[in-house]
């Protein structure tokens, strides 16, 4: 599937646990393709697993965006990628079952920060599975 350029912000749920306001650019762009529906499976799976709501802190980043927070220039979220936090607990608690899960769930890149974690799906797209630990 081509990537389809949404530039609306519209809020339309694209899962029965996530709409597309929380996955798309601050800027309005988001690409809709095959990457981000197989991402979507995954994070709806994660959902289920973990048993509670996730934040998406950032989704889709337009170049622009990425370029504005100081996002790396061969960045995931250009593609398709999720930070993220459990909903109702501190941006701390629960981060390191949150990684147990993305795991286990086949996340083939997670990266863990202090406050949030970033997962994507690299090797969908034939890029070398990753992780990394960016806490403090």
């Amino acid at each position: 599937m081509d990537p389809v350029k949404y530039t609306s912000k519209g809020n339309v749920d694209i899962t029965p646990h996530f709409s597309l306001m929380e996955l798309i650019s601050p800027d309005g762009e988001i690409f809709i393709d095959d990457l981000f529906w197989h991402h979507m499976e995954k994070l709806e799976n994660l959902r289920f697993s973990i048993g509670e709501p996730l934040i998406v802190t950032s989704g889709h980043r337009s170049k622009a965006h990425n370029e504005k927070v100081g996002g790396a220039a061969k960045s995931m979220h250009l593609r398709f990628a999720s930070d993220l936090q459990i909903g109702g607990r501190s941006p701390t608690l629960g981060l390191d079952e949150l990684y147990e899960f993305a795991r286990a769930e086949g996340f083939s890149g997670i990266g863990r920060y202090n406050n949030f974690l970033h997962v994507d799906c690299r090797a969908f797209i034939g890029r070398a599975p990753a992780e990394w630990d960016n806490r403090t």
